[in-house]
């Protein structure tokens, strides 16, 4: 129950998984970041589920939270965009000072909206923030495939 179990990010030999206690309907949900390392493809994607996917995220469940290892009542795909780093991007465009990029991507920029707000507003309004954001230029993708920065 929410009172009693915590939203989790669990590492496990190399892999993440995250997972949310029950709200709403009975047990919990889990999940596993970057879950087989697709790449969507953009023209067809394909946002069914199968059974591998169960299979993954019930081997998890069964070893950590046996208690919670009963039947599935559903599969969803998640999709998110992530960076070649999984890093957010809060930036001007190269050459393009007025152009902002805020891409708080990879999976957990919800987790951040108010501070990607005011660091927004900040570069907007001020063109610089009080937040140390050199993680999150675009220059740090410079060389990477498919990256033209």
């Amino acid at each position: 129950m929410p009172d009693r179990f915590p939203v989790f990010n669990f590492a496990v030999d190399g892999e993440r998984y995250y997972g949310l206690p029950i709200f709403g309907v009975p047990g919990l949900k889990v999940g596993k970041y970057h879950h087989l390392k697709e790449v969507l493809d953009l023209d067809h994607p394909d946002f069914d589920c199968y059974p591998q996917d169960e299979e993954i995220l019930r081997s998890f469940v069964s070893e950590f939270f046996p208690q919670a290892a009963g039947p599935t009542m559903a599969l969803r795909a998640c999709i998110f965009t992530n960076t070649p780093d999984e890093h957010f991007i809060l930036d001007s465009l190269p050459g393009l000072p007025q152009i902002f990029v805020v891409s708080p991507c990879s999976g957990h920029g919800f987790k951040f909206c108010s501070v990607v707000g005011e660091i927004a507003a900040d570069l907007v309004e001020r063109g610089e923030t009080r937040h140390d954001i050199s993680l999150h230029r675009l220059s740090r993708l410079k060389g990477r495939p498919g990256i033209t920065a």
